[in-house]
């Protein structure tokens, strides 16, 4: 990403000769000439797969159109960097934390699994649920996000998406969407984010859900599949990478993975046997104070993030 790409293309043995070359990227045109080489500036592109089309012209006045993919990488590998624990709160245990979001003095939680499946406004000082609505039975909650006065709760395969008056839970809306499934959400003031287990990130109207555009997260090595719990900090993404102790800053604008957090080591023991994965990632915007979690952990902690 941001070096020059040459593109190609050549007649098979036997095949007419080719007059010209008509070259096009993402569908929009790059440039045409004769049958040599072209120079793709790749600077100002997104991460991830990037269709390359060519169309050529044979002097017959056929033409054959060559499709292929191109996957571009990061610049530069992520920062590395750790974590300090700053202060240790209770959670639910039996809570499978799906989405997190932290407002006025409370965490919002969605928690996941099939007629165990809920939101939740939580106190942090105690863990304890102040307000609950359970999903229909046949739900799987997951991914949760904060738009104005409203919570906004994904589902699993279901494709609904459920949308709440913040003060009291009164369900507003369902919403049908057309990703296959829904793992995390957040808002960035704009568009609402969501994951779908894969390296894609899915920017969605607010209101309807539908897509506005999508972008694949990449390192300097490879595409990141498995993004999961979402939460937008100070013009940054931040994602789970699920089955692992993994949180990744991302630049939403590029696709970039801008650094690692190394999450390990959180829970210890017997606690750590009996807890799933790492999941749930929130934000006080007016105080800066980051909190995560996990599915089924017994406790919840704000963490300070600092460099290896």
């Amino acid at each position: 990403m941001g070096a020059n790409v040459t593109l190609s293309a050549k007649a098979k043995d036997g095949a007419e000769i080719i007059d010209s070359l008509r070259w096009f990227v993402d569908g929009k045109w790059l440039k045409t000439g004769k049958n040599e080489d072209v120079i793709w500036n790749t600077a100002g592109q997104t991460t991830g797969t990037h269709r390359i089309e060519a169309v050529a012209y044979y002097v017959s006045g056929q033409y054959d159109i060559v499709v292929s993919g191109l996957i571009l990488l990061a610049p530069h590998p992520p920062k590395q960097y750790t974590y300090k624990i700053m202060q240790v709160y209770p959670h639910d245990p039996k809570a499978y934390t799906q989405g997190l979001v932290f407002n006025e003095g409370f965490l919002y939680e969605s928690t996941g699994l099939e007629g165990e499946s809920s939101l939740r406004k939580v106190n942090l000082q105690t863990g304890e649920p102040i307000q609950v609505v359970n999903l229909p039975a046949e739900m799987f909650g997951e991914g949760l996000a904060l738009v104005d006065e409203k919570l906004i709760q994904l589902t699993w395969k279901n494709q609904v998406a459920f949308v709440y008056q913040k003060n009291d839970f009164k369900l507003l809306n369902r919403i049908n969407y057309q990703m296959r499934e829904g793992w995390g959400l957040t808002y960035d003031g704009t568009h609402l984010l969501m994951t779908d287990g894969t390296a894609t990130l899915y920017f969605l109207d607010r209101d309807y859900l539908a897509e506005v555009r999508r972008l694949e997260v990449c390192d300097n090595k490879d595409t990141m599949q498995q993004l999961n719990e979402l939460e937008y900090i100070n013009g940054e993404l931040w994602a789970n990478v699920y089955y692992s102790d993994v949180i990744l800053r991302i630049d939403p604008k590029t696709g970039i993975v801008l650094g690692r957090i190394d999450m390990s080591g959180l829970l210890k023991g017997k606690e750590k046997a009996d807890a799933n994965v790492l999941n749930g990632i929130a934000c006080d915007e007016k105080t800066g104070k980051i909190y995560v979690t996990g599915k089924n952990w017994p406790k919840l902690f704000e963490i300070q993030i600092i460099g290896k």
